[in-house]
């Protein structure tokens, strides 16, 4: 581990040699984007239904802005979470994504929580085909470290050094499935940039935290740590309209899946940094698209055709997974599946936690491709005896997760009910009688939150315990193919007060 450390530290000090220039206006503009997830093409925005985004239609933005001024220096950086919510991206592991970022020019990138999802050798494979910095301050993986750096100093032709440090959500350890982050450890992000900042501040014009961290930590981190100047950030997927600016660090945020590119135009000039212009870009049809990227992604799509575009059921109603509601509040989706999963199991309850449910299902004709971008986890059914004292304790957590950050620990319930209320869970009934902390109640739940993922501690190794050999994924499309048409509303059983 040491020897690794030293030798990022031999790169960043090759990468950075010289004094920082001062006198100089040097200009600068960084273009950024988070959380791709796997989606290669267009997608339904759902506040303005239009179709936005394609990877294709990104990197030809990029290379629009590009051509303006070829004399402008121009950063390209990728906030995390290139993987998982999409089939092309469970099925081809994210390889084609990482060579679609590299060949439209990405400078840097930072790991995101949903990197090893795959688990660690699809990562270490993904940092070793890209031909951009993957980084990482913040984590650790015994005993083979990941091919990481924590840093690295950008100096783009024309314009300021800019030092880049990655940080990553301690969410890592927790939002994959336990077995993909054996000897994986995360650092608190605070802790870790108090220590690399200084070392970029003295050979950099400018130091930038490209963040997975979310937004809450980022402004956290831009009040506990100095000589910060910008924070690039994910995660949580928020659409920011401008920077938010926290002790006069910048914060910025691009939305998700490709929709949007930031645009951040700067002047340094003598140690001070000067915003020019901020932009929100929609990559709508408009967007000229990079014609070899697009045909690779038609070819990609074609590999898939066949088997996923079968229709497999109706929606008389949409399903809902947006992160507002099924990571906040009780959703018809999840009440849906959780009721499912009780009626096939035998169960007394479910849990599933709303980071399970990966995209809505909308109203009309379900095709397999739908099914499987809801739910490309592949996560198996497990049951499990619970006691009442145990399943509050789960509960709690879910009640005291702060719903701005969208949390994917945010539980779905099915057999029970209750109010959330100052950060806990009340008036929690069973079967329609009050818990009984010391009652035994038969729960099933994704074999996520069966090995403690999402930081439920409290349901691993639980008496019973049954791995059924049921995936969500066919227990869904079975559901489907059952029914002539899916209708289902909200019953009231998770409220808060």
């Amino acid at each position: 581990m040491i020897r690794v450390k030293l030798l990022c530290l031999t790169l960043l000090a090759a990468l950075a040699v010289g004094p920082v220039r001062a006198g100089d206006a040097l200009p600068l503009t960084i273009l950024h984007f988070n959380d791709l997830h796997g989606q290669l093409d267009p997608v339904s925005d759902g506040k303005t239904g239009r179709r936005l985004g394609g990877i294709a239609r990104l990197a030809g933005l990029v290379r629009t802005i590009r051509a303006e001024d070829p004399g402008r220096p121009v950063l390209l950086l990728f906030a995390g979470d290139l993987l998982q919510g999409t089939v092309t991206s469970t099925v081809f592991l994210g390889l084609p994504d990482i060579g679609f970022l590299s060949a439209m020019g990405v400078d840097a990138a930072v790991m995101g929580n949903h990197e090893l999802d795959y688990g660690q050798p699809a990562f270490r494979q993904l940092v070793e085909e890209a031909r951009f910095p993957m980084l990482g301050a913040n984590v650790d993986a015994e005993p083979m470290p990941f091919p990481l750096l924590p840093a690295t100093v950008l100096r783009p032709p024309g314009g300021p050094r800019v030092g880049v440090l990655g940080l990553v959500t301690d969410e890592l350890t927790t939002t994959t499935h336990p077995r993909n982050t054996d000897g994986v450890h995360v650092e608190p992000p605070a802790r870790t940039a108090a220590g690399w900042v200084p070392w970029l501040r003295s050979r950099s014009d400018l130091v930038v935290i490209l963040s997975h961290l979310g937004l809450t930590t980022d402004h956290r981190l831009a009040r506990e740590v100095d000589g910060i100047d910008l924070i690039i950030g994910g995660h949580n997927h928020r659409l920011l309209a401008g920077p938010e600016v926290e002790q006069g660090v910048p914060i910025v945020q691009a939305g998700e899946r490709g929709m949007y590119l930031g645009r951040l135009d700067l002047l340094v000039e003598d140690g001070e940094v000067q915003i020019q212009d901020y932009r929100l870009l929609p990559v709508d049809d408009g967007v000229p698209e990079d014609a070899v990227i697009a045909a690779e992604v038609a070819a990609l799509d074609a590999r898939l055709a066949d088997e996923i575009e079968v229709v497999v059921g109706h929606c008389a109603t949409k399903l809902d997974a947006d992160r507002a509601i099924v990571r906040r509040i009780e959703s018809n989706f999840g009440d849906w599946v959780g009721d499912l999963a009780r009626a096939l199991t035998g169960a007394d309850l479910a849990l599933f936690n709303g980071g399970s449910f990966r995209a809505s299902i909308a109203a009309g004709e379900v095709r397999i491709r739908d099914v499987y971008e809801a739910f490309p986890f592949g996560n198996e059914l497990v049951t499990a005896d619970v006691s009442g004292a145990v399943l509050q304790q789960a509960l709690d957590r879910s009640a005291a997760l702060d719903p701005d950050d969208d949390p994917g620990g945010f539980l779905q319930v099915s057999g029970l009910s209750l109010v959330i209320a100052d950060g806990k869970a009340e008036s929690v009934h069973v079967a329609g009688r009050p818990l009984d902390p010391s009652a035994s109640y038969r729960l099933v739940m994704p074999d996520f939150l069966a090995a403690g993922g999402d930081g439920y501690g409290m349901l691993k190794d639980l008496p019973e315990a049954n791995a059924t050999g049921l995936l969500i994924l066919d227990m869904v499309l079975d559901a489907f193919r059952a029914q002539d048409s899916v209708a289902v509303a909200t019953d009231g059983r998770i409220k808060r007060r």
